[in-house]
């Protein structure tokens, strides 16, 4: 069960975030049609199926915690038959679901407030009216007011923005008396008045047809598109989604590194012996600071301006404390790795930022990490490269630390992502009202509400015992 959940977790990773990006885009920017209605409900049934697969996946294995999680990932990764230590793998396997797992979340945060946003506010259907007056010849003047009623303000201010019927007289194709029209539009900043000009869409051969307006030309024309939003709103909404995206896609690199490909371990590598010894908090001082680096971040009078200041595993190596930095909970995976020995191995690269590293334990397993640059450079000047022996039969397996959060997710998380679909289901129906706004609201907030009222019955036990994290050399 444990490779199904790996699969299960790497699929709704993708179709999920897919999902909501392809719901979120295809309301915003597709015009009223049977296009958009198929790509919303095909979004709309993908996430509901990811929610299914989720929740199957802790019905049938049974929810864990996540330091069980971490627990049944080591399981996984280890050989039957563990290896002698004195040869390393010809190939590392690469590392990329870390870093798909965070920008993913990163990037659902957003464009899930964007999607409920732009649902509670767009119109989920042109109406009649508009349908048959863009299926015409139609033009867009500016005519005056001549009667105003059924209003709603939105607030108790003059200006707060306002709905109400307003009439019009279209001019008569062959002369003659004018036909009135009547049209239901929201007006921003107060009501417009008899006398007042309104933008206004109609067919001047048929003004039986009726017409619609608004307050600007940019949302008459989305009305008959059948936009949700007028085209400069929409553009403004694109614009802040992308850079949600942008940010999304570091924030994942920041935590876990940029992806990896599969490497090939060369005689320009450097190879250490190796031994987890546990957590520690690790210093990283700005180049040219004279406390140098350590592992030790209480030390001395502390870390200096610009310093980054993180949790890390130690490795005891002939060298010293040699910190790595995991992409994974630091405090959970330490109790599972302490004691592990195996090889350090990484890639001498730039002055900067963090290099590249993997752990290759004995019993089969690879975890990939990052090495700070300036540990990287103390080892090079440290010490004298030795020649290290590549077997080529050799194989490992990769650990994933986070690969079995498909069994961590909280039963009121499933629940609130049930409701959320649900909510966006029901917004898409072409039905207007005011409970479209409460709605996407629901929506937006459910999963975390649900998961904060589940958590008050709290959360299930650990299987297995944890040992106590030790920032010690290993017995």
């Amino acid at each position: 069960m444990s490779a199904g959940a790996v699969r299960v977790g790497r699929g709704v990773t993708v179709v999920g975030v897919a999902g909501l990006v392809v719901l979120a885009g295809g309301w915003l920017l597709l015009d009223a049609g049977p296009l958009r209605t198929a790509v919303v409900w095909a979004a709309v049934a993908a996430l509901a199926g990811c929610v299914v697969a989720l929740t199957g996946t802790v019905l049938r294995a049974g929810r864990v915690t996540p330091a069980r999680g971490y627990e049944l990932a080591l399981d996984a990764a280890r050989a039957p038959a563990p290896a002698t230590g004195a040869a390393l793998p010809a190939v590392l396997h690469g590392s990329r679901w870390p870093w798909a797992r965070v920008t993913a979340v990163a990037l659902a945060v957003p464009t899930a407030l964007v999607l409920f946003c732009t649902l509670g506010a767009g119109t989920p259907d042109r109406g009649a009216v508009a349908g048959r007056i863009a299926d015409a010849d139609y033009v867009i003047k500016e005519l005056p007011v001549v009667a105003v009623g059924g209003v709603e303000r939105a607030g108790s201010s003059s200006r707060a923005s306002s709905e109400a019927d307003y009439t019009v007289r279209l001019p008569a194709p062959h002369g003659g008396a004018a036909v009135p029209a009547t049209f239901r539009a929201e007006v921003h900043r107060g009501v417009r008045q008899v006398g007042d000009t309104l933008p206004v869409a109609y067919v001047p051969q048929r003004p039986d047809l009726g017409a619609v307006g608004a307050d600007t030309r940019s949302a008459v024309e989305a009305q008959l598109a059948g936009r949700t939003l007028p085209y400069g709103t929409a553009a403004v909404a694109g614009v802040l989604w992308a850079v949600a995206a942008l940010a999304a896609f570091c924030v994942g690199t920041a935590v876990t590194g940029p992806p990896r490909g599969g490497r090939r371990v060369g005689k320009d590598w450097t190879a250490l012996r190796a031994t987890a010894a546990g957590v520690a908090e690790h210093v990283e001082r700005p180049t040219g600071d004279d406390a140098g680096t350590g592992t030790d971040a209480g030390a001395g009078a502390g870390p200096g301006k610009g310093s980054a200041r993180y949790a890390c595993l130690v490795l005891h190596t002939d060298t010293g404390d040699v910190p790595l930095r995991l992409a994974a909970s630091h405090r959970r995976a330490a109790p599972l790795l302490t004691g592990a020995v195996g090889w350090l191995l990484w890639k001498p690269a730039g002055p900067r930022g963090k290099v590249p590293a993997d752990f290759v334990a004995d019993d089969g397993w690879q975890l990939p990490g990052g090495l700070p640059a300036a540990e990287a450079a103390r080892i090079a000047a440290a010490r004298t490269p030795a020649p290290f022996t590549v077997d080529t039969a050799r194989h490992t397996r990769l650990l994933e630390l986070g690969s079995q959060w498909a069994r961590t997710v909280p039963a009121g998380v499933l629940l609130g992502a049930a409701v959320s679909v649900v909510a966006a289901g029901a917004l898409l129906l072409p039905v207007d009202g005011g409970w479209r706004a409460w709605t996407a609201v629901a929506g937006a907030v459910a999963p975390l509400l649900c998961w904060m009222v589940t958590g008050l019955f709290g959360a299930p036990r650990a299987t297995t015992p944890a040992a106590p994290v030790e920032a010690g050399p290993a017995a």
